[in-house]
């Protein structure tokens, strides 16, 4: 079996191997804490050492706090999964499609399928595009006519979305697993339905409840200087300080004056904020006293929810997920198998674009948060190594 010294030693692996500045990890059986650990520093220079109060940037980890939101909400009676989205945003009853002729130019037709709750909380919509499709031409113009980016310009997530519904979609709801706008859609409703910003809804029914002091979508004072610096690594092997996200300063989308709150990137976190969070989810929507969500209402969470040819999509996008489906906003384990991995099926969570990972298994009640920021690391080098020792625990 595993034990703590084999964590202790594949986290120094990671730092050394990889060429790390830092890493952290916590694991929870239940709310007992079986191991946390943090090794390195938050800084490439080495002058201040990783611990619990550093901060990461946790980028997609972001949906599944935002899917949560979305959970709560349906099991509120706000909305059903099968409700138009236009229900809840007009400007979303008559969408566009864009159709590929076979001489590769591009028809705009009216959308034939309206798109539906539950095609936000799974990935099923198609608007995101960076070809010579409408859906891309249209995301630049929708973008540049609000100010341009959203993480730079003074626009918030509901007047993108909005706007948003302007643009043909890359295909018709429900038809193809597209990851990209979904949650973000769906924070848009959770907003509407809740009369509060997505961040006031967080702090109010997931981070008080939790504890969580150090979660937010914005620097607050102090908070800039506990941050992890995020590295890149470059061909040569070696790493440099990553300064960019998608083009745009890394750090922009958290300046204290911005109003965008990106449901599906925008949280910073501590290690033991995550697994707070994390450790909720194992254990049926309880931690520490606290009751955040219905035990029934996570089980439909982490049911898959692909068809066979859209799993086949989202593993060829993602083919770390190998033996995962997608259900409400988070991967689920459907067959430890294929997947190659020891773990419950039913185990699920998400990760980010800097190595930010959790795991949640109500089988064995096992939770796990990871801390690394690494731009686009080779998540299944990290992730699948963590999963195999952490279970090796039991």
């Amino acid at each position: 079996m595993s034990t703590a010294k084999d964590l202790d030693r594949l986290l120094r692996s990671f730092v050394e191997k990889k060429n790390l500045p830092g890493a952290g990890l916590s694991v929870c059986r239940g709310e007992e804490i079986l191991y946390e650990n943090y090794l390195g520093s938050r800084d490439m220079a080495g002058k201040t050492p990783m611990g619990p109060d550093t901060l990461f940037r946790i980028h997609s980890i972001t949906k599944a706090f935002s899917a949560v939101c979305g959970m709560m909400e349906y099991e509120r009676g706000a909305f059903l999964m099968d409700d138009p989205v236009s229900a809840y945003i007009p400007e979303y009853k008559d969408l566009k499609v864009g159709v590929k002729q076979p001489d590769g130019t591009w028809r705009v037709e009216d959308s034939q399928t309206p798109m539906l709750m539950r095609h936000l909380f799974n990935m099923n919509v198609g608007f995101y595009a960076y070809d010579k499709s409408p859906t891309a031409k249209g995301l630049k113009e929708v973008h540049e006519e609000l100010g341009g980016s959203k993480f730079q310009a003074d626009y918030s997530l509901n007047e993108e979305i909005r706007a948003l519904a302007k643009i043909p979609m890359l295909f018709e709801p429900g038809a193809h697993f597209q990851y990209g706008y979904g949650i973000s859609i769906m924070g848009a409703v959770v907003e509407i339905t809740s009369g509060m910003p997505l961040s006031r809804f967080m702090r109010e029914k997931i981070f008080e409840p939790l504890g969580m002091k150090d979660t937010g979508f914005r620097f607050l004072p102090g908070w800039r200087e506990r941050m992890a610096e995020c590295v890149r690594h470059l061909p040569d092997g070696t790493v440099a300080h990553c300064d960019d996200l998608l083009g745009d300063p890394l750090d922009s989308m958290y300046r204290e004056s911005a109003r965008y709150e990106a449901p599906d990137a925008g949280l910073i976190s501590t290690l033991r904020d995550l697994q707070a969070f994390s450790g909720m989810l194992a254990c049926g929507g309880v931690w520490k006293g606290e009751k955040l969500i219905g035990r029934k209402t996570l089980e439909m969470m982490r049911q898959n929810l692909l068809t066979e040819p859209l799993l086949k999509e989202f593993h060829a996008n993602m083919p770390e997920m190998k033996g995962y489906g997608y259900g409400y906003g988070v991967r689920t384990l459907m067959d430890p198998v294929s997947g190659l991995c020891s773990g419950s099926v039913g185990e699920y969570g998400w990760e980010g674009a800097a190595g930010a990972w959790m795991m949640a298994d109500p089988v064995d009640q096992l939770s796990a948060s990871f801390m690394i920021q690494d731009m686009l690391p080779d998540a299944k080098y990290y992730n699948d190594r963590l999963r195999s020792v952490i279970y090796g625990l039991l």
